[in-house]
């Protein structure tokens, strides 16, 4: 029987009825004991192996709430080549980075870029079917954007996705255009994700399980010992299931299915101890602010970014993804089979929409705790937070696009007003509500810390603060990664605390995330990560 006694250093509960303890006692992968080392030795045999934490920080393990690590190992790993503006800052320089790519390239071969940003990217400039015809006429090739709600396409790339004039738009996508019918070069939404599809399967499974291993990797090294699949496919569980069978340190794993139609089945999942379970269903009510197909109340600001870059009209805004019908369809078929809903909403017009239409699911549906979620909240209003408040629904704000495109958000897309209160985390709490906080791998890099304090800061990349009224206090910040982010994929009984009874994931800090300085927390190190009371990471 093994045991382990965590002493040493300073243990940081976050939540459960031990107060300012110093030892932690695991038996069998489960907390038994927290308190002082000599209860905690008390409450153990003569023979444990001690873990002296040396004056190091011992927390809960962190949990993202809001991810997609098998996606991330298909969207970002090789040999898709990354164009981000924070590695390749000007449109010309990416279209030199597709030049060089395509020249080394064998006829035939499935080429495709992650990281085309219309609002970082100096110099953007769509690119247009045509275009990449001319520089890549006999290789199928993609560049996804940054947000990965879209996708441009040359003229082989529409062959092999079997996309053409004839292809009726698919209900939640969209299929620019040209006049005569032919798609110009632009898709996004649903067919965006099945497009890449065909890219990734022709590249074969050898390559994803490689990037699938250096992805999770990454999540443990930052001390993430819990996430999501947050667009689970049912032919991604053997996928999961050879990572657990060999072994590899995967975080815990709450699966939150993809819905594009109202009569999927949805897959019933349960693995090991709390590994891998079905969690809930996925349905992206409207898309990405920076695309423009997300609905709003008041029009996007009229600029070069937004008129000519993004091709948005004067007093653009926007739309939800479905038919008002068809997405309630969706939805009260799988409130009514009992599970958790967790929907992307960006737009405060497209979260009124939702909270109508989850008043009425829940008068005809009634449950009392059913923890519905609305996904990344961008532009939600006071107002409805009030009202998510009351109905018992639940805010996973998406933080770091303050971090990444704050500048953007209050310059040229909504101005200073919306950008004040945007992804407003210290509105809801201070409304009542458990929120959580999340990366959105791979749309940004994997770090609880960081979202910390992101949230704490509000600080976009040139330094600006955005809506200083909103930022949250560092045992707020450190909740929404751990003890209230496990509240909302229902395993708070289980995860999110140190606490006798719960699974032993821990993270060892260099610093203490709770007395640091704000702008500060990220500096702080992971030292070890532990998953099930066993040692995963140590750096």
């Amino acid at each position: 029987m093994r045991e382990t006694l965590f002493h040493g250093g300073t243990v940081i509960p976050v939540d459960g009825p031990s107060q300012n303890p110093d030892a932690v006692a695991v038996r069998e992968g489960r907390i038994i004991s927290v308190g002082s080392l000599p209860e905690v030795e008390e409450s153990l045999g003569t023979k444990p192996v001690r873990i002296d934490l040396s004056g190091t920080f011992l927390l809960p393990g962190f949990i993202d709430a809001h991810s997609h690590p098998l996606w991330a190992a298909k969207t970002r790993g090789a040999p898709v080549v990354d164009i981000r503006a924070e590695t390749v800052p000007t449109h010309e320089a990416v279209w030199r980075k597709i030049e060089r790519r395509v020249a080394a390239a064998r006829p035939g071969e499935h080429l495709l870029f992650f990281g085309l940003d219309a609002q970082l990217h100096d110099g953007f400039k769509a690119p247009t079917r045509e275009q990449i015809d001319e520089i890549a006429p006999d290789n199928p090739l993609g560049i996804q954007t940054s947000n990965c709600h879209a996708l441009y396409l040359n003229s082989a790339g529409f062959a092999v996705c079997g996309i053409d004039e004839n292809t009726e738009t698919p209900v939640g996508s969209i299929i620019e255009r040209q006049s005569c019918g032919r798609p110009s070069g632009k898709i996004a939404e649903a067919i965006t994700w099945q497009a890449l599809e065909v890219f990734y399967e022709a590249w074969g499974d050898d390559r994803l399980n490689d990037e699938f291993k250096a992805t999770i990797d990454e999540f443990i090294r930052q001390g993430i010992t819990t996430t999501t699949e947050h667009l689970y496919l049912p032919f991604y569980k053997a996928y999961y299931l050879s990572a657990i069978g060999r072994g590899w340190p995967l975080p815990r794993i709450a699966a939150y299915q993809q819905a594009v139609t109202p009569d999927m089945q949805v897959e019933l999942m349960n693995v090991g101890d709390d590994r891998l379970w079905m969690a809930g269903v996925k349905i992206h009510a409207d898309g990405s602010p920076f695309i423009g197909n997300i609905w709003l109340t008041e029009p996007y600001l009229e600029n070069e970014v937004t008129l000519e870059r993004m091709d948005l009209r004067a007093g653009h805004t926007g739309s939800p993804n479905y038919p008002q019908v068809y997405f309630e369809e969706m939805v009260r078929n799988y409130v009514s089979q009992g599970w958790q809903m967790t929907i992307h909403t960006q737009g405060d017009r497209t979260i009124d929409m939702v909270l109508d239409l989850l008043e009425e699911v829940l008068a005809d549906f009634p449950r009392p705790d059913h923890r519905f979620r609305l996904e990344h909240c961008a532009l939600m209003r006071d107002d409805q937070i009030e009202r998510a408040v009351k109905l018992g629904v639940l805010s996973s704000f998406f933080i770091n696009h303050i971090t990444h495109w704050g500048a953007p958000i209050e310059d040229v897309l909504f101005g200073p007003k919306r950008a004040a209160h945007y992804v407003p985390a210290g509105s809801a709490v201070k409304q009542g509500m458990r929120i959580s906080l999340h990366a959105d791998t791979p749309m940004t890099d994997p770090s609880c810390l960081h979202l910390m304090q992101a949230a704490m800061t509000r600080k976009a990349g040139d330094g600006r603060c955005l809506g200083p009224e909103q930022c949250l206090d560092a045992e707020t910040a450190l909740r929404a990664v751990t003890i209230d982010a496990a509240y909302q994929i229902g395993k708070e009984g289980v995860l999110g605390s140190i606490s006798p009874g719960k699974h032993a994931d821990f993270v060892v800090l260099s610093g203490n995330p709770l007395s640091v300085q704000p702008d500060e927390i990220s500096k702080i190190k992971v030292l070890q990560t532990w998953l099930g009371g066993e040692r995963v990471y140590h750096a």
